[in-house]
């Protein structure tokens, strides 16, 4: 029983591990490509698992916020979140776990940061997108977030003659990709149409099939599932939506 705990209290820890490590690998992969000699169709496959694992380090970092990643262990939560969200955007942990816990203090109020003020949030999605991202970029992210990739860039004028135009391609458009991603599946969807803005409003969430609702936002679009059980852990979401429509 204790080993079967053990296992259990690291499955996130190790997930996060291979998340991590071929988000490396496909950084790596990506930089070396010669692009011109590329099949347009692979390029579009690779741009596209970089987004899938760059948001993986997004879903890693909110684990940690919710301290769901190392139970009982909020500093390493904490440290690892931080990594995460460094190596997603530059972004800080304080600022995005503060707007975090508002989000679910008072989801789809004005005081969500990541709700939409505008009452026709339906219609107006990139405004509902450009205040979403607005309230997580700021000039000491933005510079971070500069030097991150400056840092790439010098990385991968070492390996590649055109280290612009693959630093644009593997860095700076999958995190384009993955903030709509998580946007569109973890904030419109389950959102949108709400008539019910109170502390009890409950989001809905996505009809998907457990493989798609994977491949859409690491189950992020099972959203209600969230909200209802914010220390349960991404992988655990599927089991919380059967359970749910099992009521």
């Amino acid at each position: 029983m204790a080993s079967e705990s053990l296992v259990d209290n690291y499955k996130g820890l190790s997930i996060a591990a291979i998340i991590l490590g071929a988000w490396i690998w496909s950084l790596a992969v990506g930089l070396e490509l010669d692009l011109g000699s590329c099949h347009p169709i692979l390029i579009a496959v690779l741009v596209a698992i970089k987004a899938f694992l760059h948001t993986g380090l997004f879903i890693v970092a909110h684990d940690s916020m919710h301290n769901s990643l190392l139970a009982g262990k909020p500093e390493a939560n904490r440290w690892i979140g931080s990594l995460m969200l460094f190596l997603y955007a530059g972004l800080d942990f304080d600022l995005c776990e503060r707007n975090h816990n508002l989000h679910h203090q008072f989801p789809e109020t004005e005081n969500d940061p990541d709700f939409s003020p505008d009452r026709d949030n339906d219609t107006n999605i990139m405004n509902w997108y450009a205040h979403f991202i607005g309230n997580y970029i700021h000039s000491s992210q933005l510079m971070k977030l500069t030097i991150g990739w400056l840092t790439i860039y010098w990385l991968a004028s070492m390996v590649n003659t055109s280290p612009i135009v693959n630093v644009l391609t593997f860095c700076v458009l999958p995190l384009v990709l993955s903030s709509l991603q998580l946007f569109i599946v973890g904030t419109w969807l389950p959102h949108r149409h709400s008539n019910h803005a109170s502390l009890n409003a409950t989001p809905r969430s996505l009809s998907l099939n457990p493989i798609v609702s994977f491949a859409a936002c690491y189950h992020f679009g099972y959203h209600r599932e969230h909200h209802e059980s914010p220390s349960a852990p991404w992988f655990e979401l599927p089991k919380l939506n059967l359970a749910n429509k099992a009521v």
